[in-house]
């Protein structure tokens, strides 16, 4: 029997969920613990896995209102999640009518409400055959008639903890594992901490409480935050100087001295006599000033060279300043610069507030350069028992670490402890201290452990001073996946960590189901899942083993003391990254160790997102060679950049496949696999386009390839061999540069098909007599128009269609701002048609022989119709130049071909209208007249 999800999965209101969950941003249920990346929406993990075990009927319908129904994601369960003030404010029908996205923007998530009503759970008992009254009954139940007992969903790649988590929220037997010990932690902590229960949660927060009180008394008496106008620092920024050969002083390096922008606080520098350092002075100046400041005014560092404060044409490179043999490279008991080091350090400006919460910026006096002193003397009194004990990080950072090259090289630093200057050691390893010492049980452990990380991530030498309009700030160090070093920076002292350092803000339910969690290569799992739920790593999108070394070397030692059965190490050579033979090999083994344990009836899901047909390839040929078939595929809109989910064009699809164990080998063969795989395709974006005219979720290019990928896998895993080739040798087989396996071939194919199925619309009676280069040239503006400006969906698009040189068609190649070339641009372009040539295949230009170097778009009939807007505009819009070059160049194929050209034309200057097109305005204007000329052609 078919389960409900490889039938049919609502991905429109999955997708504008999963969307309002991510919008939560820090309140997301899972993010407190602390940072991973990728983590998946627990919705959608909940609609997986309820889609999972929920049988299919014969009334789809039907099957659909209950699916929605458990979910409350249908009429009524939207309005029982309506926050009360909407409820009064919009009433009833006003609220069914808002499309869904608008509707749950009013809504509290699923997941914070107790579920179904009782009237809705007696229509799904009805359906199903149940007799549930909650979820997690339900759950049970289900799983029960299909396995015999508590369905059991696995994750062998758990990261963050989501999919566990979420699983035994449910009611199921939750097992997570990971090689990563830190993924291995947020997760323990997600079941044993958020599922913990009240009790637990209590506790947690008074331990937690009691040690942030024993750290601040603690940094009080020691006077290092503290100064005599009974001020609290509550910002330290600091910055690095440098001395290049010809300067008379250290030139401290910043890309702007701005530091308040609300306060109109800027730094400006000053000569000493008695020094060849140079003096800071916290300035408040006028607005003029301080958009001149905002301009980089004064700006010491500026595209890889160091400026000179005081005359600007003096300049010098920081690699040379660098030199030949590279920075020293610092040792452990390194924790400032040495004497003789290139990049030196300095404290430039304090934040201080008083009592009635006032805020000041200046520069350090005397005193607080004595504070510094102080501080350094202090971390170096207790430097060596602190990383005996793990308080501090004494772990050396991956020399040959992709994420760890950039402070090694630019910096020296070599230890992680390199990343966070003495303020931050003292204040960090005081805290862990006194956690430590209050810690009586694994999860108050855990929790605190999990508080440093958090303090580790916000305080570092690595986080960037915001000075924003509405709040000058500090920013984390994982803002984006990389450990940037800077020229200036900030230092959150105590009081403004206080927020980082609470795990809980208010304690929540425990869960249904049980959870285990365990430290672990995936090759080697042993547990056996009814339903394996898996987000692999893939292509290095993400560096997880090196990313997460950074909280690692916070935990190290004391989370040997709390899990002394794991292994306290990222293990990189383990890890499951790249994509080459390495990587396949791995992935291969862990899907068939996957596959073995799980029942016959068992399903897996494995979420996906990369767009290189490459990686599709191979993670196509490593389902297969594991044993397991595509039985259905969905694209679910899990991310946006987008101020709302119908604004801007940003959606990034994650591609859920949905697998069962293939029964039989019955071989394939690829002239009779390639029709399926173009119906499969087809079906796929049709069903997609659907939703997007029904006005959500607004897939975007990259999201329609994603599906066709899934698509071409969807057919090709149903086979045990293609023309009669071993599965194990095609995936493991060695092939030489630029050749592909025939895997690949068919879903590149896919590619194709999807680029030719979606037809921009107002275009489908014109589409077929168009050739490639034209397809492309309507679709890329197609994408433009609809606010799609990444360099690579222009890239992938012109892979679909085979289009081989783009440049002489785009007026900018920017990675995040690609435009396409307008008629009046292409003059400038250099793709000017070749008049009088009335041709669609490329022709010779006129005096010379043919040229491969003359681009095939030059002589198409398209560009000579855009060439002929460009006359109607050079002519003020007069149409009978932009006619008269038409009749000239085509003769009598004018007429054969002026249906099309109007049609063309219209659809050209309908362009205007998109929001951003404001290029195409008197372009389209010109393409509009020349249309109404041509209607009214006659011979």
């Amino acid at each position: 029997m078919s389960s409900f999800i490889e039938t049919q999965f609502p991905i429109a209101r999955l997708s504008a969920e999963s969307y309002k969950e991510r919008k939560a941003n820090l309140g997301q249920t899972l993010t407190g613990l602390g940072k991973w990346w990728g983590r998946k929406p627990l919705i959608l993990v909940r609609a997986a896995i309820v889609g999972m075990l929920m049988p299919a009927s014969d009334n789809p319908k039907r099957d659909r209102e209950i699916y929605l129904k458990i979910l409350t994601m249908d009429d009524v369960g939207t309005w029982q999640r309506c926050k009360p003030a909407a409820q009064r404010k919009l009433g009833r029908a006003t609220f069914d009518a808002l499309p869904y996205a608008e509707r749950i923007a009013h809504c509290e998530r699923p997941e914070n409400v107790s579920g179904p009503t009782e009237t809705s759970w007696a229509e799904i008992n009805a359906h199903l055959g149940t007799g549930a009254t909650d979820l997690p009954d339900l759950i049970e139940q289900l799983g029960q008639r299909a396995f015999g007992h508590t369905p059991r969903v696995g994750d062998s790649f758990c990261g963050g903890g989501s999919i566990p988590f979420e699983a035994a929220r449910m009611g199921c037997e939750a097992f997570g594992s990971d090689l990563n010990p830190v993924a291995g932690l947020l997760t323990w902590a997600s079941l044993n901490l958020l599922g913990g229960g009240e009790a637990v949660q209590e506790e947690v927060m008074r331990v937690q409480a009691e040690a942030l009180r024993a750290a601040d008394r603690e940094i009080t008496d020691w006077g290092i935050e503290h100064n005599a106008r009974g001020e609290r620092a509550d910002a330290y920024l600091y910055c690095v100087e440098v001395k290049p050969e010809g300067s008379d002083y250290y030139i401290p390096l910043a890309p702007s001295w701005l530091v308040g922008e609300k306060a109109n606080v800027v730094i400006r520098w000053h000569r000493d006599d008695a020094s060849d350092h140079l003096q800071p002075e916290a300035v408040i100046v006028s607005k003029d000033e301080l958009k001149l400041y905002k301009e980089k005014k004064g700006a010491t560092a500026v595209n890889g060279r160091v400026i000179d404060p005081f005359d600007s044409s003096r300049s010098w490179s920081m690699e040379a300043l660098r030199g030949p043999e590279g920075l020293r490279h610092w040792t452990n008991d390194d924790v400032v610069p040495r004497p003789g080091d290139v990049f030196q350090e300095r404290l430039y400006c304090i934040r201080w507030i008083d009592a009635e919460g006032n805020r000041r910026y200046a520069a350090p006096d005397a005193a607080d350069l004595a504070r510094e002193e102080r501080v350094l003397e202090l971390l170096r009194e207790r430097f060596g028992e602190w990383q005996r004990e793990g308080f501090i990080p004494s772990k050396a950072m991956p020399e040959d670490g992709e994420k760890t090259d950039e402070p090694i090289r630019t910096r020296g630093w070599t230890h992680w402890h390199h990343l966070f200057t003495p303020r931050q050691l003292l204040v960090l390893g005081a805290m862990a201290k006194n956690s430590a010492s209050l810690s009586e049980s694994k999860v108050e452990a855990v929790t605190n452990l999990l508080g440093v990380g958090r303090l580790a991530n916000w305080s570092a030498r690595l986080c960037r001073w915001h000075a924003g309009l509405a709040h000058d700030k500090g920013e984390d160090v994982f803002s984006n996946q990389a450990l940037n070093t800077l020229f200036n920076f900030c230092c959150r002292p105590l009081e403004p960590l206080r927020r980082s350092w609470f795990i809980l803000d208010k304690s929540t339910p425990g869960l249904r189901g049980s959870g285990t969690v365990t430290v672990s290569d995936a090759r080697d799992l042993h547990e056996v899942s009814d339903l394996w739920i898996t987000d692999p790593p893939y292509a290095d999108a993400v560096n997880y083993h090196e990313l997460g070394d950074f909280f690692l070397a916070w935990y190290d030692k004391q989370l040997a003391k709390a899990f002394p059965e794991w292994t306290p190490d990222a293990r990189a050579e383990l890890a499951v990254r790249g994509d080459g033979k390495d990587f396949r090999r791995s992935m291969v083994e862990i899907y068939k160790n996957l596959t073995l344990h799980m029942p016959d009836n068992g399903l897996q899901m494995v979420m996906f997102t990369h767009r290189d047909p490459a990686v599709w390839a191979d993670l196509g040929m490593i389902l297969w060679a594991a044993g397991l078939k595509a039985t259905a595929a969905w694209t679910i809109s899990t991310e946006t950049e987008a101020a709302g989910i119908k604004k801007g064009n940003y959606v990034q699809g994650t591609v859920c496949l949905v697998l069962r164990k293939r029964a039989s080998n019955e071989p394939g063969f690829l002239d009779e696999v390639y029709p399926l795989v173009e119906d499969e395709v087809k079906l796929q974006i049709s069903s997609m386009q659907d939703l997007d005219e029904e006005g959500e979720p607004n897939f975007n290019d990259a999201d329609y390839q994603l599906a066709a990928y899934a698509a071409a896998l969807k057919v090709l895993t149903q086979y045990g061999n293609l023309d009669g080739r071993d599965v194990e040798h095609e995936v493991f087989a060695i092939r030489a540069k630029n050749e592909v396996s025939d895997f690949q071939v068919v879903i590149e194919r896919a590619l194709g098909i999807a680029c030719d199925t979606l037809v921009p619309r107002g275009l489908d009676n014109y589409w077929r007599e168009l050739a490639l280069v034209e397809r492309y040239y309507l679709r890329a503006l197609d994408i433009e128009s609809r606010g799609e400006r990444r360099k690579g969906m222009y890239e992938e698009l012109a892979r679909g269609f085979g289009v081989t040189d783009i440049k002489p068609l785009l007026k900018s190649d920017k990675a995040n701002g690609t435009r396409m070339h307008t008629p009046s641009g292409f003059a400038a372009g250099g793709l000017a048609p070749l008049h009088g040539e009335a041709s669609d295949a490329l022709p010779a230009p006129r005096g010379r022989a043919s040229s491969a170097a003359v681009h095939p778009f030059a002589a198409s009939s398209l560009r000579h119709l855009l060439f002929a807007i460009r006359e109607t505009s050079a002519a003020e819009n007069s149409p009978e130049p932009g006619r008269q070059y038409l009749r000239d160049t085509f003769g009598q194929g004018y007429w054969s071909r002026r249906e099309r050209f109007i049609g063309l034309l219209e659809w050209l200057a309908a362009l205007a209208n998109a929001e951003g097109m404001n290029e195409w305005i008197a372009d389209s204007e010109a393409a509009r007249i020349l249309a109404g000329r041509l209607r009214n052609d006659h011979a």
